[in-house]
């Protein structure tokens, strides 16, 4: 189960990865992307999302049935959030790379998008698991 749960991150982290357009609206979605529409705008575009989630944890579930079907929309909510989180914090502005140049010891804040979101998600999965077999 462990393994197909780190095999599930490491899929869904270089599928992100490889979606930089996405992964930009990702991060864009709830600080920019729903200000000033329409309650029949938001409404229709929750809707979607909603149904766009729940087809993904369907799959998510087929190949970790462990986690149940509330368990796996979770672990996708929880994606679509972490995943504009670290894409935001792994693109640094002009004047933060300057930073990291002049500072190395602020290393340790750059990020690797890839990297971090599997390594997130790897975690996340865990504690999803584990509540899920608890329960």
């Amino acid at each position: 189960m462990a393994e197909r749960a780190d095999r599930l991150a490491g899929c869904l982290a270089r599928a992100l990865a490889e979606r930089p357009v996405l992964c930009d609206l990702i991060s864009a979605q709830a600080a920019v992307l729903e200000r000033n529409v329409s309650p029949q705008v938001a409404v229709q575009y929750k809707r979607d999302a909603i149904a766009n989630a729940q087809a993904l944890a369907g799959r998510v579930a087929a190949h970790l049935p462990e986690l149940g079907a509330e368990g796996a929309f979770r672990f996708i909510a929880g994606t679509i959030m972490v995943t504009g989180a670290v894409w935001a914090h792994a693109h640094p502005s002009a004047a933060m790379l300057a930073a990291y140049e002049q500072d190395p010891s602020m290393a340790a804040l750059r990020l690797d998008f890839a990297t971090t979101l599997r390594e997130t998600l790897e975690v996340l999965l865990a504690g999803l698991l584990a509540r899920a077999a608890r329960a």
